[in-house]
């Protein structure tokens, strides 16, 4: 049974990490930066996962683990390719916008890629010969705009963090191993399943079958959420230059209460 005090730090944690996306929204409203793809991007970004943030909360809450760990698995994704997005190196021809908003068109190409791959393994219906005319006309376009695919995952891992080596082997690391960690939740494999049911034998023949209604906890969710929602609004603030501090010291004094005991 959960205690008060894990019930407190809970709703503390909650609310702070929520009010995060809270303020980072109302500063992009009331800034009222010109109309743009990439600031509309970034809005986009930023709602998308503060939606799945709540949702990894909503779901930790209700302990239903595997359903949270598949949501920490897309806001794993969704930080890492901001980030790599944001890394852009110095460009003459184009402003730092510019390069950002071209990296995140690599996030489509690499998708509708896959939305390609997927099409041409289904059954051929008149509906999917449509679609797959249009996710090649799609890519098509892209790749005429000079537009590649995301590079491999080992590239973006490595682009993570700051200017600091340590910091960034670290943010590395643990996002390495969370990616690997939860994608298993949104990739349903024998890994899991077996976790939920398998056979229980006696003197080698099967006797029944032992369930449960969900996987464990790892202890680490509430912090990895914290944690994820920390970078996504530090990232996006930084580059409109908007100071994170406050932010950060909340996060470093949420951080002791949420490492696993």
């Amino acid at each position: 049974m959960e205690s008060k005090e894990d019930h407190d730090i809970f709703s503390i944690a909650a609310n702070t990490i929520m009010r995060w996306y809270e303020q980072t929204h109302t500063t992009m409203t009331v800034a009222r930066k010109l109309p743009s793809p990439l600031n509309s991007e970034f809005m986009g970004i930023l709602l998308a996962a503060k939606k799945q943030t709540e949702g990894a909360l909503t779901t930790l809450a209700n302990k239903s683990i595997l359903s949270t760990h598949a949501l920490l698995r897309i806001l794993v994704e969704t930080f890492v390719v901001l980030a790599w997005a944001l890394r852009v190196p110095e460009s003459e021809e184009n402003t730092k916008s510019d390069e950002v908003y071209k990296r995140l068109r690599r996030w489509d190409l690499t998708r509708l890629s896959k939305d390609k791959a997927l099409l041409e393994n289904l059954p051929r219906t008149t509906e999917i010969e449509s679609a797959i005319g249009k996710v090649t006309s799609d890519i098509a376009k892209l790749r005429s705009q000079g537009i590649k695919k995301l590079p491999n995952a080992e590239q973006l891992f490595r682009d993570l963090g700051g200017k600091e080596p340590d910091k960034v082997k670290e943010c590395t690391e643990a996002y390495a191993k969370s990616y690997r960690l939860y994608s298993r939740a949104v990739h349903l494999n024998r890994n899991v399943t077996q976790k939920l049911a398998w056979i229980q034998y006696e003197n080698g023949e099967p006797k029944k079958v032992l369930y449960k209604d969900d996987i464990g906890p790892d202890g680490y969710e509430l912090l990895m959420i914290a944690s994820i929602s920390c970078d996504i609004n530090r990232a996006i603030r930084g580059f409109y230059d908007w100071h994170s501090d406050a932010m950060e010291n909340e996060y470093k004094q949420l951080r002791p209460g949420l490492i696993k005991k």
